[in-house]
């Protein structure tokens, strides 16, 4: 590999402290958990073998591993065909299936969204990432991911029933 030790530490406090919560952010923009994880790690192992050191680590990787989803529905011919697969329950109490139900939820609804809304929808409020963040990885403008983010909210809000703020 061609990763200076610098590289390598930030990869390892990345596997430490993000990797769990980025692959939840790119399987709720992609709808598909499996695929998700696999492309997390492709982006991992890209930074590791490539020049590239972004700012933002995390930002980064979650835009490169979406990008290798897309890739592969692509090659497969099913480009915007992932949905969210079911989550199995254990013995949890009531508030955890509860928690767990209104999770089911939102990802149904997340995946009744246009992709492009859904992966700013995820890049805003999982990866908390700004407009301009946004925009930058996705090679947009802000005033588009200002749109989409409104049209995803405005989406979101009807098919859960709830008022837009």
């Amino acid at each position: 590999m061609n990763a200076s030790a610098a590289t390598r530490k930030r990869v390892a406090a990345f596997v430490d402290s993000d990797y769990t919560r980025v692959v939840a952010a790119v399987a709720l923009a992609t709808g598909d958990r499996e695929r998700a994880e696999d492309a997390v790690q492709d982006a991992l192992v890209a930074t590791l073998a490539g020049d590239t050191e972004p700012t933002n680590l995390s930002g980064w990787i979650t835009v490169v591993a979406i990008n290798y989803v897309r890739q592969g529905w692509r090659r497969e011919g099913a480009q915007g065909r992932a949905y969210v697969r079911a989550v199995q329950f254990d013995d949890e109490s009531d508030i955890e299936a509860e928690k767990a139900a209104d999770t089911i939820t939102i990802q149904e609804a997340m995946a009744q969204l246009p992709e492009r809304q859904r992966e700013i929808v995820a890049l805003f409020y999982y990866e908390r990432l700004g407009v301009n963040d946004i925009a930058k990885y996705l090679g947009v403008s802000g005033g588009t991911v200002k749109t989409q983010l409104h049209r995803g909210r405005t989406r979101l809000a009807e098919l859960l029933g709830r008022e837009v703020r």
